[in-house]
Parts: structure tokens; C-alpha cells; sequence
């Protein structure tokens, strides 16, 4: 199933790993307690799930791994809160309740026969490693692949390590890594923001996805660069978490718009068009 029959139903999933991956991020490997749950629980990527800690709690967060691998998933969380500051406590062992999932994930099967850029900035590269490894697990549905991961500094670079490793294999598969950073004078790699290596990516502007998630205030920069080099608006999507707080579109908490042209951002997306982006006014 891709999302239970009652939006509301609240799973029980034990922590099996947990890894530092910076100061401030913890990834957490989860499996559902429930046997059928876990064989049957699946999402597409770019969907999100609310993490519930009852009595503390619920905040949404994106899914980092790849629904191909079946049984648990990933996710990648950012100590900013009350609730973050709990769920960070958690050991392997302990329960976390999970709704979900929600929201539209990417058009995975339009992106099919072409070249993938996924351009993250800062926390963004999270929700795009889901893309990332289920392009990976099914290599041969697409074509170049180009990843550019970017933070200020090097010790910010989400999954820096687990890109470095994989970096023979890439090139071998075509796929094409690139990590820089803005601000870390001790960084021995690429340099500049994430849109200054867009160039260098192997993928063709005319037969090309691109998705694109970071702070908000750097698309516009981004989109620029991208049409400049030719890529099409169509094919440009973005994933966005601004102000989503219950996942299901009751509390309005992320309502972005106008009168007559109001999106949520938890129903609506959190993936979005090009045109929607630049149409809606507050979705970035």
C-alpha cells in the first residue's frame, strides 16, 4: 500500500541503527513492528511521514531511502525542536510512531529513458538520495546521472561519505558526483555554490529531469542558471517542507497562495513544477 486506508493510523517502528552524520543531523534505520505492515508499506520518493512521539509531539519528515528496499526505510533528522530534540535521544531499541506516508513524491516513471540532475543544497540532499538510490537500484530505466550536493562547509555535506565510496562505481555507471562547498577554507574539493557546477554535469539540457531541493532562496538563482543552459522548465521539479505541520491538509498550517490560486504544500506537494513554483506567491 502507499498510504493506510485510515490517514490517521499511527505504526509502531523500533530503531535499528542510528548514525551521526554531522553535528546537527542523525540518520535513523527503521523497521515497522507489525510483520505485514513492513512487507506491505511502500512510498514513492519524495513523500514525507509524520514522526510521532506520543505525549511530546509529531513533525513531519522526508523518507531518504529507496522504496526498493523493502522491509525499512531511512530517514534523515535535523535536531531544531522539542520533538527533534527527543526523537535525537533515541537508541537502537527504542519506538518511534510513524503516520504516513504523504504528500506527492517525483514523477519517478516520467523521468524514465532520461538523464537525471539532482542539485541539493544544505539539509536538501535528504529527500533527493531517495531519488538518488532508486535511480541507482533501477540503473537501467535512466539515462546520465549528475549529483550535486553543496553546503557551507565540509563537515555539512549530508552523505558526503556515502557519495565519496560510491564514486568509481558512479563514473563506471555514469553517474557523475560533485560535492562543493561555499564558506570551509580547510576544504580540499570543489568550491562555490551548487549552480556553478552545472555545467560540468553530464547530463543533456534537452533530454534531462532536474530536481532541485535547499533553501528556498537560492532557486531562483538555480532555476536562472538551469534555463540559461538550456534545460527545460517542464522538467524541473522541486521538493518543498515550508510550514507543513499536521501532513494531511486539516490544520492549513501550510497553505501558500492566493485567493484564487491556494496551494498546500503537504496535499499539493511537497513536490512541485517549475510552474507552479514561479505561479504560486509564498511557495518560496
Amino acid at each position: 500500500m502507499s498510504i493506510a486506508d485510515n490517514i490517521y493510523d499511527l505504526h509502531k517502528c523500533r530503531v535499528l541503527r542510528v548514525y551521526d552524520m554531522t553535528d546537527e543531523e542523525k540518520l535513523f534505520l527503521l523497521r515497522f513492528e507489525n510483520s505485514e505492515t513492513a512487507e506491505s508499506w511502500t512510498f514513492s520518493p519524495g513523500q514525507f511521514v509524520q514522526v510521532a512521539l506520543p505525549g511530546i509531539g509529531e513533525i513531519p519528515i522526508s523518507i531518504c531511502s529507496s522504496p526498493m528496499r523493502r522491509g525499512f526505510f531511512e530517514m534523515c533528522i535535523k535536531k531544531v525542536g522539542k520533538v527533534t530534540d527527543i526523537v535525537h535521544t533515541l537508541h537502537p531499541g527504542d519506538f518511534m510512531g510513524i503516520r504516513g506516508p504523504y504528500g506527492n513524491g517525483f514523477p519517478m516513471a516520467e523521468f524514465e529513458d532520461s538523464d537525471i540532475l539532482l542539485i541539493a543544497a544544505g539539509i536538501g540532499m535528504v529527500p533527493l538520495r531517495s531519488v538518488f538510490l532508486y535511480a541507482t537500484d533501477n540503473r537501467w530505466k535512466f539515462g546520465n546521472i549528475t549529483v550535486i550536493n553543496s553546503a557551507r562547509y565540509g563537515k555539512n555535506l549530508l552523505f558526503r561519505k556515502e557519495l565519496e565510496a560510491m564514486r568509481d562505481i558512479a563514473e563506471a555507471e555514469n553517474i557523475n558526483i560533485i560535492q562543493t562547498v561555499t564558506r570551509d577554507p580547510e576544504w580540499k574539493g570543489r568550491t562555490g555554490r551548487a549552480q556553478e557546477h552545472i555545467a560540468d554535469a553530464n547530463t543533456d539540457p534537452k533530454n534531462s529531469y532536474v530536481v532541485v531541493c535547499g533553501p528556498p532562496q537560492a532557486y531562483r538563482s538555480i532555476f536562472d542558471t538551469l534555463i540559461q543552459q538550456g534545460y527545460d522548465p517542464r522538467n524541473i521539479y522541486v521538493t518543498l517542507e515550508r510550514r507543513m505541520k499536521c501532513g494531511v491538509g486539516k490544520c492549513g498550517h501550510c497553505i501558500a497562495g492566493s485567493s484564487t490560486h491556494l496551494k498546500y504544500i503537504c496535499l499539493d506537494g511537497p513536490v512541485f513544477g517549475y510552474y507552479d513554483i514561479i505561479s504560486t506567491p509564498g511557495l518560496i
